[in-house]
């Protein structure tokens, strides 16, 4: 294995022929080694712990299925991700590997683009959330009451370890000689050089001008890739030219910069590094911020981290955290549906009567927490882009008798009238996602439920809209008379995790998911949904969708 190369890929297969090709496709960009052997894949992945594994489903001694298990259940690689390599063509084989961990699939024949952007996705959520570790211990370290100098340093050396660069520097700016001055610092040491702590750099006029550059156009680094700044930054480079340097701002003033400098080896700095730089700048300018608040600017010991820092990572991590939690409410999922099958079996027994009321409570809370925990799996899919729709067909006629009865049930429990007019011109027979059709349309009909008072009114339209060759428009309509919505506020009602109200969200519950996913499914059947409101005269909710007329 070429340990020059960053990422690692272990290939388990016991076609040669296989490993040949996968290996001639990902050579180039990652280190690759092979197991032909199933029976001895799990010890290697403990051992070299690459950074992928792509493991075949049918091999002897031990299948795919059995290797998955293993990795998954061994503490050294269950977070390994793992793409099935598979000829198989078989929805079975496909959900069965995914129960067990997998992560992705590739399909022979191979296909280049298509293995290669399979695994570089795959390494980039591994750099996301590696980035999302770092990032979220530097600053609890800088939550803690240990040194400024000692935690800046010890900031600097897990930065330099991470990225695997020759030097991080933390220059601090005297403003009264208009000089850089080197403060702290990390230097690899695999290198032995000399200490730059007190070095001195005049600020030259170009330099301020690169620099007030920056803050006017909002950019938070310079670096080596652009030839901009060549002889700009040539003054400053004493052993290395391929840099980044990000300047840090207090009150629109230069208050210090970091410069992470690696060796001369050719290559260029990847997007990521990039990102991560500025984001470890965003940390120190929080602390510094923060002591400029509490100590006029001109003290820079016994500080504490920005609390804004958090939430400026957050937004820049979102994508990580997404991904995060979709991997989590897969394995939520699996003991919660445990949960509730256990209590449908308590239910067929003998249950005492004072006990009765508490089982119900019980089955309340899990259904509610696997509706939640799937939305939560479906807007990490939506963020992700792998929100996927199914083609099946499906009989209309018995959809909308299961979301009426059900709704009819619901709204009982608040005395509640449901009326219904379904248009007989619909056809009985058409071809789409009904899952996700109905998912809508049960969203936006417990919502009318959730914010209608006892004793109200729900009403649930569905109508042909135009029919087109093969295709059919539909349009639903789900209109209540309960709480209303501001005009001000209907833009927000489809955005993820928000809700108009926080008095309303402490009372009717919910985080906000329920319309963004709708928003997304609707727009995917080529509709649009919108809302039709007022405060305290209910609301419309109404959404059109394209179907597949079948014969």
């Amino acid at each position: 294995m070429n340990k020059n190369k960053k990422n690692s890929v272990l290939i388990i297969d016991d076609e040669k022929s296989n490993i040949i090709a996968l290996t001639n496709i990902l050579n180039t960009d990652y280190a690759v080694y092979a197991i032909r052997d199933s029976r001895e894949a799990i010890e290697a992945a403990e051992k070299d712990k690459p950074d992928v594994i792509l493991l075949d489903i049918l091999m002897p001694e031990m299948d795919g299925y059995a290797v998955i298990e293993g990795l998954k259940n061994s503490e050294k690689t269950r977070d390994i991700p793992v793409i099935f390599i598979t000829g198989l063509d078989s929805s079975e084989s496909e959900e069965k590997g995914l129960a067990l961990g997998a992560a992705d699939y590739i399909t022979k024949p191979f296909r280049t683009s298509v293995v290669k952007l399979r695994v570089q996705n795959q390494i980039k959520l591994i750099e996301r959330l590696r980035q999302q570790t770092l990032m979220t211990k530097i600053s609890q370290n800088f939550l803690s009451d240990t040194h400024i100098e000692i935690l800046s340093t010890d900031t600097l050396r897990m930065v330099g370890e991470f990225m695997d660069i020759a030097q991080l520097l933390l220059y601090m700016n005297d403003t009264e000689s208009n000089r850089l001055i080197c403060q702290n610092e990390w230097i690899n040491p695999k290198l032995n050089l000399e200490t730059r702590i007190g070095g001195k750099f005049d600020l030259s006029e170009p330099m301020l001008n690169v620099i007030n550059g920056l803050l006017a156009s909002g950019n938070s680094s310079i670096h080596s890739n652009d030839p901009t700044y060549k002889e700009v930054m040539k003054p400053y480079r004493k052993n290395f030219h391929n840099y980044i340097t990000t300047p840090i701002f207090i009150k629109g003033a230069l208050f210090a910069v970091l410069d992470f400098s690696r060796e001369d080896d050719g290559r260029e700095w990847n997007k990521s590094e990039i990102n991560l730089a500025e984001l470890v700048s965003s940390v120190f300018a929080g602390v510094f911020k923060r002591n400029a608040i509490e100590h006029d600017l001109n003290v820079v010991l016994k500080l504490k981290a920005d609390l804004i820092t958090a939430k400026e990572r957050a937004e820049h991590l979102s994508r990580a955290k997404s991904e995060f939690l979709a991997r989590m409410s897969h394995e939520m999922r699996t003991p919660m549906n445990g949960i509730i099958g256990i209590m449908e079996l308590i239910k067929l027994g003998n249950i005492p009567e004072d006990m009765s009321g508490y089982i119900k409570i019980i089955e309340k809370a899990s259904n509610d927490l696997l509706h939640l925990i799937n939305d939560v799996l479906d807007i990490s899919s939506m963020e992700y882009g792998v929100l996927k729709l199914t083609n099946s067909v499906f009989n209309t006629e018995a959809m909308f008798k299961e979301i009426i009865e059900t709704t009819c049930y619901n709204a009982s429990k608040k005395q509640q009238t449901v009326k219904s007019k379904l248009d007989p011109t619909i056809p009985v027979s058409l071809k789409g996602d009904e899952k996700r059709l109905k998912q809508v349309i049960t969203n936006l009909l417990a919502n009318a439920i959730k914010f209608t008072p006892d004793e109200g009114e729900i009403y649930f339209e569905s109508r042909v809209i135009n029919i087109d060759n093969e295709t059919v428009t539909l349009q639903f309509n789900v209109t209540d008379n309960g709480i209303g919505i501001a005009k001000e506020q209907q833009d927000k009602l489809f955005l993820i995790f928000e809700q108009i109200d926080g008095g309303l969200s402490r009372e009717h519950g919910g985080i906000g998911l329920g319309l963004a996913l709708s928003k997304r499914i609707v727009e995917m059947m080529d509709g649009k949904i919108w809302v039709e409101s007022d405060i305290n005269k209910g609301a419309a909710f109404n959404f059109t969708c394209k179907l597949r007329i079948t014969d």
